[in-house]
This record gives C-alpha cells, structure tokens and sequence, in this order.
C-alpha cells in the first residue's frame, strides 16, 4: 500500500471507515497519536500513515470484540507488552470472555425458544405462556 501523504481528520476517517468524533476520542484516550501540525501559517492538523495504521489496528480490534483498555495493551500502551506472547495472554482473554458470551447466550436460548414456540399468538395477554413463564419467580 502507499504511504499515505499528510492528510485532514476527514480524509483519514473515510480512508479507515471511522468517524471523526471517535478519531477524536481515541486522541484524547491515547490510543491514537496528537496529529502533527503542517508548516506554515495555517498549522492545520495532520494526519499521516501512522495514523492510518494505528487507526486500522483499534478498528480491527473493536471489530473482534476487544474493549478499548484490551487495544491500549495490545498496542503496548498499558500493561508493558512485549512479545507475542503477551499479545497471545490479551487475546486469549478475549477469546474466552467471547466463549462465556457464547454459552450464555446459548443458555437463554434454550429457556426461550421453547416459551416462544408455546405461544399461540392470539387471544388476552394474561394468558400468554411467554407472560406467565416472565411472571413466575424463579
């Protein structure tokens, strides 16, 4: 890929598909590098390719279900990471945390659907299986 030459928040949040608030907020959290200012009288914003790059990792990550404190160690900025090994420990985190979602989810699946399917879908809702299962404690 070429380099990116200095560009403005916006051209960098529609090169990497995020907005210009959250560019913004990840300035302000860390994640994301000060923009450096351009020569001159104007001494805009701007942004280069290691915007771009650092910008495509935390969106990757966001994508794969890592909370912004996962992004700032698996960039190095918290906890001292150093080898790929501590990478491996912050995904493997992730990846269990997603298996627990996973199994929950599964679980709740199985005490709904079988409510859902009672459902005759007509007639008082007092009378409805997925009303009277919700009313009842456990």
């Amino acid at each position: 890929m070429p380099a990116l030459a200095p560009t403005t928040i916006a051209s960098l949040a529609k090169s990497t598909g995020v907005d210009v608030d959250t560019i913004r907020s990840y300035e302000k959290m860390g994640l994301l590098p000060k923009p450096r200012r351009r020569r001159g009288r104007s001494g805009d914003a701007a942004y280069h390719q290691e915007h771009f790059e650092r910008l495509t990792f935390i969106r990757r990550a966001v994508e794969l279900g890592f909370s912004l404190e996962a992004v700032s160690e698996l960039l190095g900025l918290t906890g001292g990471l150093r080898t790929c090994g501590d990478v491996y420990t912050v995904a493997e985190r992730q990846l269990s945390d997603i298996r627990r979602r996973i199994a929950d989810l599964s679980r709740i699946e199985a005490a709904l659907a079988p409510l859902v399917a009672a459902c005759p879908r007509t007639g008082a809702t007092r009378d409805c299986p997925v009303v009277i299962a919700l009313s009842r404690p456990n």
